[in-house]
């Protein structure tokens, strides 16, 4: 999995880009399937990482059940259902093949759009988080990051 810019604090390490197809599909990177142990078949659950910004974490849902994320996700019953739990978006969601599936009202819970190009970067050791490309070169440029502006359109792209 590469740095965007190794060695320098701040950038993140990346899997690759994800782009949202036409039906909500949103292909996982291998590796990060294999990082995080997401299974076809499997739930996990997606939900916003900060109040009102497009994306979201994906985490396995046995995984997050150990964690501090567990009272939330007790809580979640039916697949593609939205539920709010302190101002953030949860829903489960069915893992397929080295994908998921956002239905209609996920996409709209993480303010998502058929062609949005997302880069799935490794968050922590529980949650894989799809933040639009845009939104984090605008960051790394605020913080003089060019490089990893750069390095950005060398990823691999999933779609």
């Amino acid at each position: 999995m590469p740095s965007l810019d190794p060695g320098k604090p701040g950038t993140k390490e990346t899997y690759g880009i994800s782009v949202v197809a036409l039906d909500g599909t949103l292909r996982i990177p291998p590796k990060a399937v294999a990082h995080y142990q997401f299974r076809a078949g499997d739930l996990a659950v997606a939900v916003t990482m900060h109040r009102d910004e497009t994306g979201f974490a994906l985490l396995n849902k046995a995984r997050a059940e150990a964690t501090v994320f567990r009272k939330c996700v007790a809580q979640l019953e039916t697949p593609d259902e939205i539920r709010q739990f302190q101002d953030k978006a949860y829903a489960l969601v069915r893992v397929g093949a080295g994908a998921i599936r956002l239905a209609p009202e996920p996409l709209a819970a993480f303010h998502l759009k058929p062609g949005d190009r997302l880069m799935s970067v490794k968050s922590t050791t529980v949650a894989l988080s799809f933040t639009p490309v845009d939104i984090l070169k605008a960051k790394f440029l605020q913080r003089g990051l060019t490089h990893a502006v750069a390095n950005m359109d060398k990823l691999d792209i999933f779609r």
